[in-house]
C-alpha cells in the first residue's frame, strides 16, 4: 500500500467514530473517541505524507492521553506531566535526540492507557461489546507499536526483513483502531445476551 492509501484508511476510520455519535455508547465517551482518532489522523499525516516524525509522535503523545482519559487511566494533566518528564529526561540527561525522546514518552503513556483498557475489560467499566473492541483494538495497536520499535531498531535483521515488518505494522494497526473505532458504538443489548 503507498502512503497515501494507509492515509486514507485511517482517516476513514476516524469517519467511522464520527458515525457513532447517532447512536453513541456515550455522548462524552464518542467526543473522546472521535478526539483521539482525529489525533491519530493528525498523526499520520505527518508520518506519512510530510515525513515530520517528531511532530508524529507529538500527535500520538495526545492520542495516548486522550486514551488514557476515555479508559479511566492518567488523567490528562498526570500524563501531560509524565509525558513532559520522560522526554526531558531523556533528552538532557541522556543526550538522547528528540525523536527518541519523544518515543520514550509516548511509550511510557502506551503502557498506561493499555493497562487501562485492560482493567476496563475486566471490570466492566464498558459493556462486554465495547470492552471486547477496545482490548483487541489496544494489543492490537501495541503489536503495531513492538513491530514499528522492530523496523527503527537499526538491526540487521530488520533491514533485511523490512518489507514484511512493514506489512505486519499495518496488518495490526488498520484492524486495531477499527476496533477502537467501533467501539464507541451502542450495541443492541439483546444480540449479546446468552439464553
Amino acid at each position: 500500500m503507498t502512503s497515501m492509501i494507509k492515509f486514507l484508511i485511517i482517516a476513514a476510520i476516524f469517519m467511522v467514530s464520527l458515525m457513532a455519535w447517532r447512536n453513541p455508547l456515550s455522548k462524552y465517551d464518542a467526543r473522546l473517541l472521535s478526539a483521539a482518532l482525529a489525533a491519530t489522523v493528525v498523526a499520520d499525516f505527518f508520518m506519512l505524507i510530510i515525513y515530520n516524525y517528531e511532530a508524529g509522535l507529538l500527535a500520538f503523545i495526545i492520542v495516548q492521553i486522550l486514551y488514557n482519559k476515555r479508559y479511566g487511566g492518567l488523567k490528562p494533566l498526570y500524563s501531560t506531566a509524565l509525558a513532559a518528564f520522560f522526554c526531558m529526561l531523556a533528552y538532557f540527561t541522556f543526550s538522547a535526540s528528540l525523536l527518541v525522546s519523544l518515543a520514550l514518552a509516548y511509550a511510557v503513556l502506551f503502557s498506561f492507557s493499555l493497562t487501562a483498557a485492560v482493567r476496563c475489560f475486566i471490570s466492566g467499566i464498558y459493556p462486554r461489546p465495547n470492552s471486547s473492541l477496545i482490548l483487541i483494538g489496544m494489543f492490537g495497536y501495541a503489536i503495531c507499536d513492538i513491530f514499528v520499535a522492530l523496523l527503527n531498531s537499526g538491526t540487521i535483521y530488520a533491514a533485511q526483513h523490512e518489507h514484511i515488518i512493514v506489512t505486519l505494522i499495518w496488518l495490526f494497526y488498520i484492524p486495531g483502531k477499527l476496533m477502537i473505532a467501533l467501539s464507541g458504538f451502542k450495541f443492541p443489548e439483546k444480540l449479546f445476551q446468552t439464553s
